[in-house]
């Protein structure tokens, strides 16, 4: 009886969880159409995204504050962009993983060109 009593509570604690964690992305998500983002895409705790004249990259944590959990990076300040494994290098200092091979270059191909225009 106590080993039911146990499983229910875990149980109910990791459904709560996974269902505030839904709710952050659906707010990030939110967030990223109202910016006018183009294209957006979640791998590894992140949204990355294509806005304007900017690259976004968002992170999901468990409060979510879009002003500390997001960095923008303007096409025209970027200077270096390379990758290494399954992770994209902007300006030899920031780092964003991926985790399927096509999502990176897929990125990788549309910010090469956003900043040779």
């Amino acid at each position: 009886m106590i080993f039911i009593g146990l499983f229910l509570f875990i149980a109910i604690v990791v459904i709560s969880l996974n269902m505030y964690n839904h709710s952050n992305l659906s707010y990030i998500k939110d967030y990223l159409q109202k910016s006018n983002c183009e294209e957006y895409d979640y791998s590894k705790g992140s949204y990355k995204a294509f806005c304007g004249d900017s690259f976004v990259e968002v992170k999901n944590s468990f409060i979510v504050n879009i002003d500390e959990n997001s960095t923008v990076f303007k096409y025209k300040d970027i200077k270096n962009l390379e990758i290494n494994n399954l992770t994209l290098i902007i300006n030899n200092t920031h780092k964003i993983a991926f985790k399927e091979r096509n999502e990176l270059d897929k990125f990788y191909k549309k910010i090469s060109e956003k900043i040779k225009n």
